[in-house]
């Protein structure tokens, strides 16, 4: 297959994947809307059952345009992805640290001591089970999936333009369910803001993605320590100024994007 019949195969690749990753979570979630089934953080709660049930809207789709493109084989690279490990100590420790500290600045910085309701450490066996499953649902469909079949036909910052976006929305019904941490009154303002720190976050996840020679594995470690740290560091609204530096170092982070950043490359892509 030339290299255009190819970036036009692994396009209707990603169209595919993500109808299914948003019909399969969307159907699940708008389902707690329509049915009114009771919500909370809880595990416990029907809401929250389905919530974690409807994560599973990137995996499912990932895996089932894989199989239909590649059979097995198509699964077994998609998989795999999980087990690259092999890249750089200081991405691990990129991947790993950077939310964390930057949110742990944020309370030292602009607060005279620690708050009382400082929970770092306080990690429960529950968070970070439910963290296991939120990277396993997502990163092998977000990342592992459509990021490189983007970036073949987009190139880095324009594949991210296009996954940010899709990325926020998938979360849409989330804005219409009390006591989810999306929620709101005003959901147009909201998805806006959320939006865009999801496309400065994306912007983080590409870098981290393309510098550890394109495992899933380190982006999975972003991901959970990423809303690890949204758990246990409450910063007090007042003072919380950690998702503006988050979306400087996004902003910076554009400078070690792969080339070309919009252009569609000549190589080859499955």
């Amino acid at each position: 297959m030339s290299p255009t019949g190819n970036l036009e195969f692994a396009a209707k690749g990603v169209l595919a994947y993500f109808l299914a990753a948003l019909g399969f979570t969307w159907a699940i979630h708008f389902s707690i809307i329509v049915f009114s089934v009771p919500f909370s953080m809880d595990i416990s709660t029907p809401g929250m059952q389905l919530y974690l049930l409807g994560l599973a809207g990137p995996l499912f789709a990932s895996v089932a345009v894989s199989a239909y493109q590649a059979g097995a084989n198509g699964v077994k690279e998609l998989l795999l992805k999980a087990l690259n490990w092999r890249f750089p100590l200081h991405w691990y420790l990129i991947a790993i640290l950077l939310v964390p500290v930057i949110n742990l600045a944020n309370i030292l910085i602009f607060y005279d001591r620690i708050p009382e309701d400082f929970a770092w450490f306080a990690v429960t066996p529950v968070l970070i089970a439910g963290q296991i499953w939120v990277v396993v649902a997502e990163e092998f469909g977000w990342r592992g999936f459509a990021l490189p079949r983007l970036q073949a036909r987009y190139g880095s910052l324009g594949a991210t333009a296009v996954l940010g976006p899709i990325w926020a929305i998938w979360h849409l019904p989330m804005f219409f369910v009390p006591g989810s941490p999306q929620y709101s009154e005003n959901v147009p303002a909201s998805l806006a803001v959320y939006m865009f720190v999801i496309v400065c976050l994306s912007i983080l996840f590409t870098v981290i993605y393309n510098r550890s020679n394109g495992s899933v594995l380190a982006c999975m470690l972003f991901h959970a320590f990423l809303n690890i740290a949204a758990f246990t560091i409450r910063i007090p609204p007042d003072i919380n100024v950690s998702i503006y530096i988050i979306c400087g170092v996004a902003v910076l982070a554009i400078a070690l994007l792969d080339r070309p950043l919009f252009r569609r490359p000549a190589g080859d892509v499955r």
